[in-house]
């Protein structure tokens, strides 16, 4: 019977703590690179639409830095 992904998650918890974060460090760069071509298609074509909506004026950038300020704050209510 294969493993599980509960039965997986488990036995990783048994690790040593350099063990665990060298699997999960693992486990995302796998994710990172393998990626469904029609999603990395969607992500794409979302990123140039949005680029495309600054460099028109319809849309205003904010800096990053404010807008976690701002969810910090809506967060901390």
């Amino acid at each position: 019977m294969p493993l599980t992904v509960d039965d997986v998650y488990n036995q990783a918890l048994t690790l040593p703590d350099d063990s665990k974060e060298s699997l999960a460090e693992r486990l995302v760069a796998y994710l990172e690179t393998h990626v469904e071509p029609e999603v990395e298609r969607a992500h794409l074509d979302e990123a140039k639409r949005r680029r495309d909506e600054v460099r028109a004026g319809r849309v205003v950038p904010l800096e990053g830095e404010a807008v976690m300020a701002r969810a910090r704050e809506i967060v901390g209510k």
